[in-house]
C-alpha cells in the first residue's frame, strides 16, 4: 500500500524536475541603451561596470552601473584597434589587439601596464578571449577561408603573463566559451559558419556542434550547463543553441544585421548584445 503511494508522488518529482530544464526561451524585451559607437564588440563585465570595445574608434567604452556612458581607455594615440576583452582579479583588464597583433594588459584607471606579443612577434589578428579556472584562452584568425585552416588558440596565463599555443588548423577561430564542466573548448569557425568543440585535454579531438549558415557565429556565452547563446554576424540573430541535443532552441533578430557579441550580467537577469550596423549596446531581459 506505501508503495502503491509513493508512485504518483515520484511521477510529480520527474515532472518537476523535467520542467525545471526546459529550453531557453529570448524574452521580447529588448532595448537600445546607448549608440553612437564605432563598431562595438567584446562586452565583459568589471564589477558591476560594463566594458566593451569600440574596435575602428580604437577606445574601450564603460556602461557604468548607473546607466552612464564613458571611455575606459582612448588606444588611438597608439593605433590600438580592441577586440575581445576579459577582466581578471584584483582588477586587470586583457585585450585582443587586433591591428598589430598584441594582447594588451590594462589596470581598473585604464593604463596600459603590458604589451605582449607571441615570443617576439606579432599574432595574426587576435580576436576574442574567455576565462577559466584561472587561464585565459583567446583566438587568434588569419585567412578567412573555408580553405585555408590557419588560425589559432592560445592560452594565457595572467600571473605569468606567460603565452602558449593551444592548437592551430582552425577556419577563423572567433568567439570561444570553456564548457559547462570544463571539459571543452566551444569555438566559432566563422569562415565555416559552424561552432566546433574541441576537448582540452586534446584540442586535436574536434566535432562540430551545430552549423548557422547565412553569416559568421561571432561572440558566445553560456546561460547555464546546456544552452550556449550565439551572436550572428550578418544574419542579424542571437541563437540558443542545446549543446546536449546540438539542436537551434530558439532565435531573436536584432534591428541590425551584424550583431557581434553579448554578455551575461552578473545577476543573469539582462543579457548585453552589441550590433554594429546600428552601432549601438542592447539589453535583453532574461526570462526566469
Amino acid at each position: 500500500m506505501m508503495i502503491r503511494k509513493f508512485y504518483p508522488v515520484l511521477f510529480l518529482l520527474l515532472l518537476l524536475s523535467a520542467c525545471s530544464k526546459q529550453d531557453f526561451q529570448f524574452s521580447e524585451d529588448l532595448v537600445k541603451i546607448t549608440e553612437g559607437l564605432d563598431f562595438p564588440e567584446g562586452p565583459v563585465f568589471a564589477g558591476d561596470d560594463l566594458l566593451f570595445s569600440n574596435c575602428y574608434g580604437m577606445w574601450i567604452g564603460r556602461w557604468t552601473a548607473e546607466g552612464r556612458l564613458d571611455t575606459f581607455a582612448d588606444l588611438s594615440g597608439k593605433d590600438f584597434k580592441p577586440n575581445g576583452l576579459c577582466w581578471t582579479s584584483p582588477g586587470y583588464l586583457w585585450v585582443c589587439e587586433f591591428n598589430q597583433g598584441r594582447i594588451l594588459k590594462f589596470d581598473a584607471s585604464g593604463k596600459v601596464l603590458k604589451v605582449l606579443n607571441n615570443d617576439g612577434e606579432s599574432f595574426s589578428r587576435p580576436n576574442d578571449m574567455t576565462l577559466y579556472n584561472g587561464l585565459i584562452y583567446f583566438t587568434d584568425p588569419k585567412s578567412y577561408s573555408k580553405t585555408v585552416w590557419d588560425g589559432c588558440i592560445y592560452m594565457l596565463n595572467p600571473e605569468t603573463e606567460e603565452i602558449k599555443l593551444l592548437t592551430g588548423g582552425l577556419a577563423f577561430p572567433n568567439g570561444i566559451a570553456v564548457g559547462p564542466e570544463g571539459e571543452n573548448l566551444y569555438v566559432c569557425e566563422s569562415a565555416l559558419n559552424r561552432i566546433t568543440v574541441l576537448s582540452l585535454k586534446n584540442p586535436e579531438e574536434r566535432e562540430v556542434l551545430v552549423k548557422l549558415p547565412g553569416g559568421d557565429p561571432d561572440g558566445i556565452e553560456f546561460y547555464d550547463d546546456k544552452t550556449l547563446l550565439v551572436a550572428h554576424f550578418g544574419n542579424g540573430k542571437m541563437y540558443s543553441i542545446d549543446i546536449v541535443t546540438k539542436t537551434v532552441t530558439d532565435s531573436l533578430e536584432l534591428p541590425g544585421k551584424r550583431v557581434t557579441n553579448c554578455v551575461i550580467s552578473p545577476d543573469k537577469k539582462s543579457l548585453y548584445i552589441t550590433e554594429t550596423v546600428t552601432n549601438a549596446l542592447y539589453k535583453l531581459s532574461i526570462k526566469p
